[in-house]
Order: C-alpha cells, then structure tokens, then sequence
C-alpha cells in the first residue's frame, strides 16, 4: 500500500509540473529551462518506481520474486519507450534507472546472503522468456521510434504545405490586386516580349492611343505608334536599350490613332525568368504632352521677356545716349558761359539754367539705376578710400544747395574710433549719402541737419555706421513701412511742394542690401527724420603714399600737361567745341576726329598721348575704332571712353574693347581737367618708378 500511494503521489507531482511550470517556460520560450526540468521530473517518476518494487522485493522476504519487479519495471519501460520519441533525454534516463534497478536490487540480497545463488532466478526457459521480452521491447521502441519521425515527417510535410498553400493563396491575391492597379491606372502600361510586340496594355493605353487591347496585342509597339511617319520608325535610344537588355527612361513622341502627336514618358525595364533570361519588358508610359506645350509656352515667354528686358535695357540705354549728348552742351556752355563777365541776372539766368539740367540729369540717373537694380546687373567695386575726405567733399558738394534753401547748416562728426581709410564701394556709397543729405536740405525749410560717423567692430563684421538727422517736415508714423518704396513720398502734397521722383530712397536701400548692409529710420511729424545706415568694410592702415592729408590743399599743376598731345574723338559738333573751350587753357595739343575712321587716321599719324573717345559715332563706333587703335604699331596712348551709357555692362565693354578709363557724359570741366592733371601726374610718377628700377 505504501508503495502504491507513493507511486501514485509522484505521478500526480510529475502530471502536475509538466502541465504548470513546464509549460509557462515554454511560453516565455525558456526551452532549455523547460527540458531540465522534464528530465528532473521524469527521473524522479523513474526513481519512485524503483523505490515502489525495492519496497516489495524487502518487505516480500522469501515470497519476493525478482521476475515480478522486473516485471513492474518493464511496464515503467514500455511507458518510457512511448515517450522517448518526444523526450528522448527522459526516456533515457528513466530506462536507465529501470534498467539499474534490479541489478542494484540483487547485489543487496547476495551481500546480505552472503552468496550468488540470488542470482540464479530463473531456468533457461525463463530466461528465454525474459530475453523475448526484452527483444520485444527494443522492437516496439525502435518501431515507436519510427513511427514518430515518420508521424514527424508527414506534419511537416503537411505544414509546408500548408505553408505554400498560403503563400500561393497570397501571391494569387497580390497579383490580383497589381492586375487591378495595372489595369486601372491612370498611365498606360505595355508588357511586350523581347521582341518588343506587345503581349498585353490597361485601359489607360486605349485612353492615351486610341488602339484596343485586341488591336494592339501582336503588334509591334514602333509599328502601332508611329503612324505614317518613318522618322518615328527608326532606329531609337529605346530600342538600343531593349536591344541590350537595359531599362530605359525618356520621353518619346508617339502618333495616336485619329492621328494625333503625342508626347510620353516611358520607364522602361526588363523582367527576368529563373534562368536569367529576359522573359517580357514592362513599359509605364505617362502622357506629358501637355506639360510638353507648356514647357515650350514658358520658354518662349520666358525668351520673349528676355527680348523685352534687352529692348528696355537698349532704349534706356539710347535714351540715355540721346539725353545726356545735349545736356553735355547745356551744362558745359552754362559753366562757360558762368565763366565771362556776366550781370547779377545774367548770372542768375545760368545757374538756373545749370540747375535745372542737373535736376533733370539726377531724374535720368535714378531711373538708370533703378533699371539696374531690377536686373540684378549693379556690381561693386570696393576702393580704398578716407572717411573724413569723403564725407567733406560730399557736404561740400551739397553746401550750395544748402545755402539756396534759407542758409541750412550742415554739421559733420566724425568719431574718434573711426579708421580714416575703409575699403568699400566708394562712388555707390557717396551716392546713397547725397541722397539722404541732399533729402535732408530739400524737406528742411529751416534749422539744421547733423551728419554722425561711427565705427562698429564686432567679431563677425566691420562696419561704417553714420546717420543723417534734420529738423524738416518729418514723415508720418503710418508711412515710415513705405518710405523705401519706389516712387514712393511721405504725402502727395510734399511731391507738389519739393519735386522729386520718389526713387531715392528706393535706389539707396537696393543699394545697401547689395552692399550687404542695413537701412532704417525714425521720424516724427514737424521735428525731423534720423536715416542711419550701417555697412560692412574692410579697415584699412592708410598712408601718405596713398592719400592725402584731411585738411591738404590740393594745388592743381599743369606743368606735368607741357607736350601732352591729346585726340578728341567726338561725332557731335557742340560737344567738340566744348571740349575745345575746356581745355584750350592748358598746355596742350588738341587735334579732333569726327568719326571711329577718322580717330584710327589720326591715332596712327599723330601718335596722341591721350585718346577722349565717344562711344558712339557714325561709319565706325568708339569700341571698334579702339580695337583697331590697339592693333596699330604705334605706341599705345591713353584711350578714354566717352560715354551716356550709364549701365556697368556698357562700362565693362570699354574696358573689354582696349579702352583704360571712361567718363560719363554730362562732363564737366573740372571733372576733365582734374582727370587729366591726375592721370599725367600718375604717368610721369610710373615713368620715374620704371626709370629708377632700369638704373637709368
């Protein structure tokens, strides 16, 4: 009985672990965990065993049969044997206990005997019996054995079938749902055979072509599309690309089948079989015939703007050109003229005549630049030059106007910080500065106007501050946003009052954006506006060498004309004789030509230090009359281009032609006489440079 109890306790303990424990480990997927514990169990069922017939075969005394413990234990083998295929480590265990047992049962006895004969159990046909047994045994494990791994085969088998089946079922459904997308799409989709005759197209291609699936299947795809046009039948980049087996993608012209041109965007690729070979071509051919119009409309417009933009910038050029010629004789004759022994009105008459002529020269200039601006053709040319000298001569420049407008007092501070040489663009700097000072006079009818200049150094930037501040009319709070817009004044009544075109401020603020600075302004109504600016230089350590001191008189000497043989090439006869009168005073030769022809005539047998060249003249222009010049074998003079074309492209074609400076027309004679005494006294000083260098 205790036996019995004990068996059946370890039984229900070894159901019970395989069932719990055992099993959560195999869902946390801890199977080597979960097989430890299997074998632990099992070999503790094995032992239970054991224990239960070691029980009997003591307790039993002289009654105990070791025939009827084997026998228990065969039975524990059998159910071994069944689990073994899935536990083959449990089952092992446990039929090596079972097999353990009765050997170790029968040494006890014999020990405790102290004899063998414990050993001789049976008789040869008991043990004959006992041997059939165990045969049987082993045959039913290795059949049980098997029978699993071919129970094991056949559930595989079954799951990779099953498996397959569901891959294929999937695939099936993939590839109805790409036939439906093949066949729905909105671009044409064509599957031909290497040989490019089509097999298969959607419904877009019938949309697209005109031409049925079963009019096209069979066909050719160059033979269906092309139409009567042999050119489209030729050999294309897109057969070359079938032809070796490559995908291809670029657009082709097809003909539809009313007759139609259109043009499609194919993305060509080949689709192989299992061996490698080329199987079909699929072909996804987007209509962009449209977009193709569209692209061709906008290059024409886009041309067409170019030709306009290039017809504005050639008439603002000749208007420029037509303009500024008879403001040269105007503003010349008028200097000239101021020139003689003139009554107070007489002298009044020409200053306002010379006044009236730079305002409309001011007008032609700013629309000149706003021109510029909105071409995006306004370059920089940074120069080295002094601070205080610029911001001088500039007030200087502007001090007329100042006294004309009720005696309005200029003031300038220049802080101590400030470096006195700064490399930046010079000539659109001062320009931006005469507008806001010369603004500054014009809306202040009485008062002041105080020009500041500063120096920022940050770690990032250099920069030139100044700021301009007046006590005029003011600007009011709700048009400061607009201030810097073209054609743009505070009020319409002040456009009445003061004149102007409103495109200063315009020009200057395009002006420092370019030059990458910054442009603001601050005002109240009837006390003033402050305009401050701010842009990036390059400090520079200035010298005596390079420029001259802030307060240096500046002493004009034409002893360095004597000898100088100059050559006036100019088509217009008023702009000759003011040209004649502007420097019949120095010490120089003047010879004058009407035409390019006549200046090379002159160049080649007069040999002139110095050309003044008009650009534009009748029988040969300025340009190629200079180019012609440079080619003679003579030496080469100094060639100085004459012009009304305001534009830095015109400028730049001088200099490209052989020209080495040029002066914008309306000249006045200082600005030529001055020109002149600095390019000589440059030239003498490069001659003494290159005579001491050659030891001579």
């Amino acid at each position: 009985m205790l036996a019995f109890v004990m068996l059946l306790v370890v039984d229900l303990l070894d159901c019970w672990i395989l069932h719990r424990p055992v099993r959560r480990l195999i869902y946390h997927d801890d199977l080597k965990k979960a097989e430890k514990i299997t074998v632990w169990s099992g070999a503790m069922q094995g032992v239970s065993l054991g224990v239960a017939t070691s029980i009997y075969f003591f307790l039993a005394g002289e009654e105990a049969n070791i025939l009827f413990v084997i026998g228990g234990l065969g039975m524990g083998a059998v159910n071994s044997a069944i689990s073994m295929p899935k536990f083959p480590l449990v089952g092992l265990v446990r039929l090596g206990i079972y097999a353990a047992t009765p050997c170790v049962l029968l040494s006890v006895k014999a020990l405790q005997i102290q004899s063998f004969d414990v050993f001789n159990f049976t008789d040869v046909s008991g043990t004959m019996l006992l041997m059939c047994m165990v045969y049987m045994f082993a045959a039913f494990t290795k059949s049980g054995m098997n029978n699993f791994r071919i129970t094991q085969a056949l559930e595989t088998k079954k799951t990779e079938l099953k498996t397959a089946n569901a891959r294929m079922l999937n695939h099936q459904k993939e590839l109805r749902k790409l036939s439906l997308v093949a066949r729905k799409a909105n671009d044409s989709v064509v599957l031909s055979d290497p040989s490019r005759r089509i097999m298969w197209v959607n419904e877009a291609f019938t949309r697209v072509t005109g031409f049925t699936s079963q009019e096209a299947i069979g066909n050719k795809i160059a033979d269906l599309l092309a139409g009567n046009d042999n050119s489209l039948k030729q050999f294309q980049p897109i057969d070359e690309a079938v032809q070796s087996g490559c995908a291809y993608h670029g657009e082709v012209e097809n003909i539809t089948r009313d007759g139609r041109r259109i043009w499609v965007d194919v993305n060509l690729f080949p689709v192989h079989d299992e061996e490698g070979s080329i199987e079909f071509f699929v072909a996804i051919e987007r209509d962009i015939t449209e977009a193709k119009v569209q692209a061709i409309e906008m290059a024409e417009a886009r041309r067409a703007a170019e030709e306009g933009a290039r017809a504005k910038a050639e008439f603002l050029a000749n208007m420029s050109h037509e303009i500024r010629t008879p403001l040269t004789g105007i503003i010349g004759m008028a200097d000239l003229l101021s020139e003689t022994h003139l009554t107070e009105l007489q002298s009044q008459y020409t200053r306002t005549i010379v006044g009236s002529s730079q305002s409309l020269m001011s007008v032609i200039n700013d629309v000149l630049d706003l021109s510029q601006l909105d071409a995006g053709r306004l370059e920089l040319s940074p120069v080295d030059f002094c601070v205080n000298a610029f911001f001088n001569d500039t007030i200087a420049l502007l001090g007329s106007s100042s006294q004309k407008n009720g005696g309005i007092q200029i003031s300038l501070d220049v802080d101590e910080t400030c470096p006195r040489t700064v490399n930046a663009d010079e000539s659109r700097l001062r320009q931006v500065v005469v507008n806001l000072i010369g603004n500054a006079i014009k809306f202040t009818e009485r008062g002041n106007v105080f020009v500041r200049v500063w120096y920022e150094d940050t770690l990032a930037t250099s920069n030139l501050c100044f700021e301009v501040e007046d006590t005029g009319i003011g600007i009011p709070e709700d048009k400061l946003g607009k201030i810097f817009d073209r054609f743009t004044q505070a009020e319409a009544e002040t456009t009445r009052k003061f004149g102007g075109t409103g495109l200063g401020l315009t020009i200057s603020k395009h002006i420092i954006d370019v030059m990458g600075g910054q442009i603001s302004v601050t005002s109240k109504p009837g006390q003033g506006s402050v305009f401050r600016v701010k842009v990036p230089i390059v400090s520079k350590l200035a010298t005596s060498e390079h420029l001259p001191a802030d307060d240096e008189e500046k002493v004009v000497n034409y002893s360095s004309l004597e000898g100088l043989k100059v050559l006036i090439a100019e088509d217009n006869k008023t702009n000759r004789l003011l040209l004649s009168k502007y420097l019949d005073s120095l010490p120089v030769t003047l010879s004058f030509a009407c035409d390019g022809l006549e200046a090379v005539q002159q160049a080649w047998e007069t040999h002139p230090d110095l050309i003044f060249m008009d650009v534009s003249m009748p029988n040969m222009s300025g340009l190629d009359a200079t180019k012609e010049i440079r080619a003679l074998d003579i030496d080469q003079p100094c060639i100085v281009a004459l012009t009304a074309h305001a534009f830095d492209s015109e400028m730049q074609s001088c200099l490209d032609a052989g020209m080495d400076h040029f002066l914008t027309k309306p000249i006045r004679k200082r600005e030529l006489v001055d020109w002149i005494v600095h390019h000589c006294q440059q030239d003498t000083g490069r001659r003494i440079s290159e005579d001491k260098r050659s030891g001579t």
